[in-house]
């Protein structure tokens, strides 16, 4: 097989990188969004890789959320790492994102020079994989790394066994289980390629090698082994029957069809139901069209375009197989869109026709060029929709306006950004499309107390356990609206009954501390905050409980330490930044103090009470100047009352004749 000379190699890499980059340009501009909540920004376990090996045995740390537990320990050990280089910054979590796309680019281009296709071709099915518009969710959502992760490791195993099929030698069949083994501990999904390996040796028309699939099997045997035990407690209770969801993935294959060809209709959530018959007209309609498909289909499956058609099929069989609660997923593409980026350039013509076929062949080559470039602009407006929570979710609700979940986040959204009549609106919405489901009655709770609402909000956080007794957030939200009513013995029965349902949950035990606190009992306080803290020593919030109880008792040196340890957990709480600067203000340490009171502005700049404690310590500091600077700012706020008022303006008085 004939390669392009070397320089024109370098170029078309360039200009491949070049298209990439352009195509999304603003990934790094978005933010953390949807299941990155507590896979990553609420995720203690990801605060240290001081003892890695605990990623891969225990699939509690894959989140925040005990329920949400997965073993993707490859996964989490990169958003540990990423993290202790740039903390919880977006662009950092989603560079590795752009990165790991990049790579399986060029794993497309290897694969499709591994099956025989001319280097042109194979770089032109590489581009319309990595600027396809359906694979931007992979890009632009930090949850979506483990389907590149898991790609990559698929793709190199295919192209790794392929080459070793070519006689490239022995090593290269054992980067391929190396390879299989790393995208089992990305995600369950690549579980399939041991049969995809056996759709190659039924292609091959000569010394077929079955034998040499069996430490890929094995792999796969132990994998399946290992995570028997927490795996089949998560499918122990199947969201829909088998039956149904067998039908409606039938209809979601021409769905996808769909999306692949005509990708203007791309969202987080998409409008699609279930199907709870074979005698749906869309399961027919899709189940007679695949028939068709797969007849035209069978004289060819002995070819390359065979074998690429089989591993379309299987790259999408775990996800159609098993029951989960998004009935399409644009990411669930990934692969399946990797083997047909190859397929499709290879059938248009096998060396895109530019020099045999003259004219011809160069129509075809602008006809692909404009369609690259046509990807790669909706790739970069796809890009836009994932730069905020707000634009995400009413792109969602508007592609989708029956899908409960995107009018929920919708709703999660308008809340953030304070607006909490139009929030409880969305959630509403949501409640009417799934009153089955605890969380949407929980969020209209929520929406209601923020709007002063709370016998009302009691009712939704009622009903919302009427529909899972077990909702941990629903049962404390709801023990504090009897706490703050006073009525101890209901607060008391529902905090017990949110122990019983997650007694390793450290915001159970912090909740308890709080109303042990409330009651006068300062030492189960004191214990129920050390327990918390037992279970989750990174929880900014419970060294801040623990911190004031310190203090209150005379403990200075303790209250101080737990203040630090609540700043270095969330830089943000401006509350444990509040205190510890007036501490060290009151113990004569104004350096100190200035030193919090600025890192925490940083994250805060909205807390006027820091701009009064600045400059307080800027003032005792004799830093009169920037000081005067601060006072004013505090004033701005219009949040100083009385004597506060009346000292800060006396004072500016003052400052403001000594700099005359």
């Amino acid at each position: 097989m004939a390669l392009l000379p070397a320089r024109w190699c370098a170029v078309a890499g360039l200009v491949a990188i070049g298209a990439l980059l352009f195509a999304h340009a603003g990934v790094l501009n978005n933010v953390f969004q949807y299941d990155d909540v507590h896979s990553v920004v609420q995720n203690p376990h990801l605060r240290s890789v001081a003892d890695p090996t605990v990623f891969f045995s225990d699939p509690l740390t894959f989140s925040a959320r005990p329920d949400r537990a997965m073993f993707r320990p490859l996964v989490v050990l990169s958003y540990a790492l990423t993290y202790s280089v740039a903390g919880l910054a977006p662009w950092a979590h989603l560079l590795v994102n752009l990165l790991a796309h990049a790579v399986n680019a060029g794993c497309v281009f290897a694969l499709a020079l591994a099956l025989g296709v001319p280097t042109v071709a194979a770089g032109a099915a590489s581009l319309l994989f990595a600027l396809h518009p359906a694979n931007s969710e992979v890009v632009n959502y930090v949850s979506s790394r483990s389907e590149s992760f898991a790609a990559a490791g698929v793709l190199a195993a295919l192209w790794a066994y392929l080459r070793w099929r070519n006689g490239a030698g022995g090593a290269l069949l054992f980067f391929g289980v190396v390879a299989f083994s790393l995208a089992l501990l990305s995600k369950a999904t690549a579980i399939t390629l041991p049969v995809m390996l056996l759709a190659v040796e039924a292609c091959a028309s000569h010394r077929r090698r079955v034998g040499a699939i069996l430490p890929f099997a094995a792999v796969a045997i132990a994998y399946v082994w290992f995570v028997a035990g927490f795996a089949s407690r998560a499918l122990g209770d199947p969201v829909r029957p088998l039956d149904h969801q067998l039908w409606t993935q039938l209809k979601a294959i021409l769905y996808y069809a769909h999306l692949l060809l005509m990708p203007a209709g791309l969202s987080v959530e998409h409008d699609f139901t279930v199907a709870v018959t074979l005698a749906d007209p869309a399961v027919l309609l899709s189940t007679a069209l695949l028939l068709s498909a797969a007849l035209l289909w069978w004289p060819h499956a002995r070819s390359r375009f065979g074998l690429l058609g089989a591993w379309t099929v299987l790259a999408l069989v775990p996800a159609s197989v098993i029951p989960l609660n998004v009935l399409v997923n644009e990411h669930r593409l990934y692969v399946a869109s990797a083997c047909l980026a190859i397929a499709v350039v290879g059938a248009v013509r096998p060396d895109l026709g530019i020099r045999r076929h003259g004219g011809n062949g160069r129509a075809v080559a602008a006809a692909g060029l404009f369609l690259l470039a046509i990807l790669a602009v909706l790739s970069q407006q796809r890009s836009r929709v994932w730069d905020s929570e707000h634009a995400l979710w009413s792109d969602a609700v508007r592609r989708a306006p029956h899908a409960y979940r995107a009018h929920m986040h919708l709703g999660g959204a308008l809340e953030a950004g304070g607006e909490i009549a139009a929030s409880l609106d969305s959630y509403r919405r949501a409640a009417m499309l799934a009153p089955h489901l605890a969380e949407t009655h929980y969020n209209v709770g929520n929406a209601l107390r923020l709007l002063g609402r709370p016998a009302p909000a009691r009712e939704a956080w009622e009903r919302s356990l009427q529909q899972n007794p077990d909702f941990l957030d629903a049962l404390l939200n709801l023990a504090a609206h009897y706490q703050d009513a006073g009525d101890w013995e209901q607060t008391w029965l529902l905090l017990d009954r949110a122990e019983a349902v997650q007694p390793r949950s450290a915001e159970v035990w912090r909740r308890k501390g709080l109303a042990r606190k409330l009651n006068g009992d300062m030492a189960g306080a004191e214990r129920d905050y050390r327990r918390a803290l037992k279970l989750d020593q990174t929880m900014a919030e419970a060294h801040y409980n623990l911190a004031n109880l310190s203090y209150e008792a005379g403990r200075i040196d303790s209250a101080g330490r737990h203040y630090t340890r609540a700043l270095r957990h969330n830089a943000a709480h401006h509350g444990a930044a509040t205190n510890l600067a007036l501490m060290l203000i009151n113990a004569g340490d104004a350096a100190a103090a200035v030193r919090i009171c600025r890192d925490a502005l940083r994250h805060t700049p909205d807390q006027s009470k820091l701009f009064y404690l600045l400059a307080s310590a800027l003032d005792a500091q004799g830093q009169t100047s920037e000081a005067l600077v601060n006072f004013r700012i505090f004033l701005r706020f219009r949040d100083a009352r009385g004597s506060v008022l009346l000292a800060v303006q006396r004072r500016i008085e003052q400052l403001e004749a000594i700099h005359k």
